[in-house]
């Protein structure tokens, strides 16, 4: 029993210092994240793609126009707004009038970052010619560095 306590000890800390030692951090979402593999899912309701760590849980909503995967304090969400007739702001008009920075403009697309609340987010607002595609990651800030690799995904993500 001892020798299978060890043994899973010294799985864990090499585990968890390989991939530390890239992120440079003890935080625990960064082991989790190690430990993690990528899982892709297709929205038929938001008619995307989506690819998130599989630390990460699906959680299933009522709203038509979102899709949410979390842990405890780290959330992706994935909205779709098409396109009316009628005057819209963009969701990254709706952020920056909320108190967001602008970080990066594109041709179709911005990147924004905030707080809301305790929380800190970075997001990805994806414009194509009938609809804008939101991606949102929020998290706590002690997390900052740990979610890199989260933030990497939401700056490449394209639907």
């Amino acid at each position: 029993m001892a020798f299978l306590l060890i043994v899973a000890t010294a799985c864990k800390q090499q585990q968890a210092k390989a991939y530390v030692s890239e992120l440079d951090s003890n935080d625990s979402l960064s082991i989790e994240m190690g430990a993690s593999q990528m899982t892709s899912y297709h929205s038929e309701r938001l008619g995307i793609d989506i690819t998130y760590p599989s630390f990460l849980r699906h959680q299933y909503l009522e709203e038509d126009q979102m899709e949410v995967f979390m842990t405890d304090d780290v959330s992706l969400s994935f909205m779709v707004e098409h396109f009316d007739n009628e005057f819209l702001r963009s969701p990254g008009q709706t952020m920056m009038g909320m108190g967001a920075e602008l970080l990066e403009a594109g041709d179709n697309y911005s990147i924004h970052t905030g707080q809301d609340g305790d929380l800190e987010y970075y997001g990805k607002v994806i414009e194509d010619s009938t609809r804008f595609v939101t991606v949102i990651l929020r998290y706590d800030p002690r997390h900052t560095e740990a979610v890199e690799p989260l933030r990497q995904l939401v700056r490449d993500f394209m639907p």
